[in-house]
């Protein structure tokens, strides 16, 4: 992203740092597929299994830190390196410790993408500029998240929970009817249902 002063010099950094972080990137793989599998089928096979996948972990994990503190020592280190490295300084242990939790992923992408939506809703609208305004926004984006993340249709899900509002004197649903809209107590039909585009 930044500029070595030798292009060639540039181009090998670059491509060491990415076999590396590829390198990570399939053991995490492997130890989450791993993690799984000792949680789900626990035996000997999968215990086995995941011992491997923790030490290719740890083998990728250990070549990203004799790397960036050989390179961090180094008193020749272009800027724009010692910018790169600073930063994976300031998130290591962010990285190293997906090893006690590997049922997470390495990315953040989806909680990065997550404000996408409010931020271009408030430059498009501006909001009608109230707190009431902003807490109506948060907490319906906030519902309808939660039912992309169970993988619903929003539009369904919506339909259905303002349809048994409309039921209840236009009232939101209380207790085990309000209950029932949660996706992890919801009824497989329900779910099933609310997966599906409206109609």
């Amino acid at each position: 992203r930044a500029r070595l002063s030798n292009p060639v010099q540039l181009e090998y950094w670059e491509k060491a740092w990415l076999d590396r972080f590829r390198a990570l990137y399939t053991a995490h793989r492997e130890l989450a597929t791993a993690w799984a599998r000792a949680r789900d089928t626990p035996g000997p096979d999968a215990d086995t299994r995941l011992a491997e996948a923790y030490t290719a972990w740890d083998g990728a994990i250990e070549a990203i830190d004799t790397a960036r503190r050989e390179q961090q020592a180094s008193p020749g280190l272009q800027p724009a390196a010692k910018d790169a490295l600073a930063t994976l300084e300031r998130e290591w242990d962010g990285v190293v410790a997906h090893r006690d939790y590997p049922m997470v992923d390495l990315d953040n992408n989806a909680a990065e993408r997550a404000p996408r939506r409010p931020v271009v809703t408030r430059k498009n609208a501006y909001g009608s500029r109230t707190d009431d305004a902003a807490a109506l926004a948060a907490a319906v984006w906030t519902v309808l998240g939660t039912a992309e993340k169970h993988g619903l249709n929003t539009l369904t899900y919506l339909t259905a929970y303002l349809d048994a509002c409309g039921r209840a004197g236009g009232k939101p649903p209380q207790g085990t009817d309000l209950d029932r809209f949660l996706p992890w107590l919801a009824s497989p039909d329900d779910l099933a249902t609310w997966k599906q585009p409206p109609g």
